[in-house]
């Protein structure tokens, strides 16, 4: 696979700007014809209501932006804390602060194409999409699956992205996976702004660590877990953000004794509107599933402690999970539906719990309302009244246990505001055909 580079992102062809070998291929056929890239992995985070932080890599350290292609105005980069490894760089991060709150902005990196960006939606204002993937990954590993999914996000024009964890798997396949995801992301990672939550493939194995992944975001509203690893220092491991009517809380990773403090935490966020107008909807995201019959079984703790809370916040409706690789929705529990979207292009794990192969036949558990092998995104559609979900078709696999027409919806169903109608909520589209292989 070639690991081409985007155009507009080069300059003059200078190859001792060159730092990892993975662009080394591409960039010896360039040169003969184009210059060299001056900005990748570029990438932005919503951290507030009038501020948003860019991240990228490459040999320019200013970002020009405004109201207009004209820009205007200039913030100048600095090398983030802590700083990532995978390759040597350099890597710049770029808070933009004082902008007008739901307004689109231009921007351009290194003499970069004319970009754009979307401060937060004003907060209880309705009415906006998100995309959602976890298990990810990137397209040297998996080039079957990545680039056609990146590019159905990027078909949905989110204002958000949402990656639930196990983001770049370069703890198995090598540190330049790291920056070839986030150069993947660039479909998207553009113009929306990329929300994560950690993984295990994040932090669980000696080669690799938090330092390239905190050290490429800024995050609004970061917290601190308890016994969460040293490397990457403390904060980021979770954190929460209003965006129009909606609330959103991420969870941590299960250090020892982290799930437990950050539920009185996540108790204490969810009160604070349980009577407030403007939010209509609590969501949470992480990457364990508190209830899945994919490879990965629900976590009986998170479970308990999602199920409480669902039990106690009636705004509380909606958590979205990956780990196991298959996507998988769930009746509500206790208020909340729960859904797994592993299927943001890394390959499928096809079984389930207790031990069965669902391409053999395995029986649904009885709080699952709809569960498939294929890849995919899951988009989200917030409106005053109800969160309409669907799970949207992407690129085939050879062990699919359903098939559908690429873009087409897997799965839709409707999440009503608290006070709504059970009944709202919808099954799977009529559009998939189940499929089992023998």
């Amino acid at each position: 696979m070639s690991h081409a580079l985007p155009a507009t992102f080069f300059r003059t062809c200078r190859p001792s700007r060159l730092r990892t070998a993975s662009f080394l291929v591409a960039a010896a056929v360039a040169c003969a014809t184009a210059p060299v890239f001056a900005a990748d992995e570029i990438h932005w985070t919503a951290t507030g209501p009038t501020s948003v932080t860019f991240d990228w890599r490459g040999s320019e350290s200013v970002i020009h932006y405004g109201l207009t292609s004209a820009y205007g105005q200039d913030v100048n980069a600095v090398t983030p804390n802590p700083l990532p490894f995978s390759s040597p760089g350099p890597f710049w991060e770029a808070r933009i602060t004082g902008l007008m709150q739901n307004t689109l902005y231009h921007y351009s990196i290194a003499g970069g194409a004319d970009h754009t960006f979307h401060t937060a939606l004003t907060r209880g204002v309705s009415d906006f999409v998100m995309c959602v993937e976890g298990d990810i990954g990137d397209s040297t590993s998996y080039p079957t699956w990545i680039g056609p999914v990146q590019r159905l996000v990027a078909q949905q024009h989110p204002r958000l992205a949402l990656l639930v964890g196990d983001l770049t798997y370069a703890n198995d396949h090598g540190q330049s996976h790291c920056d070839q995801h986030f150069n993947d992301m660039m479909a998207w990672s553009l113009d929306a702004a990329y929300m994560p939550a950690w993984g295990n493939h994040e932090w669980d194995k000696s080669t690799d660590d938090f330092r390239n992944y905190k050290g490429r975001f800024d995050l609004p509203n970061p917290r601190s877990a308890v016994g969460a690893p040293a490397a990457g220092g403390p904060g980021e491991d979770w954190y929460w953000f209003d965006f129009g009517n909606g609330r959103f809380i991420a969870y941590p990773e299960p250090f020892s004794g982290a799930w437990s403090a950050w539920s009185k935490s996540a108790d204490s966020l969810m009160s604070d509107v349980d009577a407030d107008p403007q939010i209509t909807f609590i969501v949470t995201m992480g990457h364990r599933p508190a209830y899945s019959s994919g490879h990965h079984p629900g976590d009986a703790t998170l479970k308990g402690i999602l199920d409480g809370l669902g039990a106690k916040h009636p705004k509380y409706v909606l958590d979205l999970c990956g780990h196991s690789h298959n996507y998988e929705r769930t009746f509500p529990q206790s208020g909340v539906t729960h859904i797994t979207n592993g299927e943001g292009g890394a390959a499928h794990e096809t079984d389930g719990s207790p031990p069965c192969t669902w391409l053999g036949g395995c029986p649904p558990p009885s709080w699952s309302a709809f569960r498939a092998f294929h890849h995919g995104a899951l988009t989200l559609h917030f409106t005053t009244s109800s969160i309409q979900g669907t799970m949207l078709c992407g690129p085939a696999a050879s062990d699919d246990d359903v098939t559908c027409a690429p873009g087409a919806a897997l799965d839709t169903f409707t999440i009503p505001a608290p006070g709504g109608s059970a009944a709202d909520i919808t099954g799977p589209a009529t559009t998939t055909t189940l499929r089992v292989r023998p």
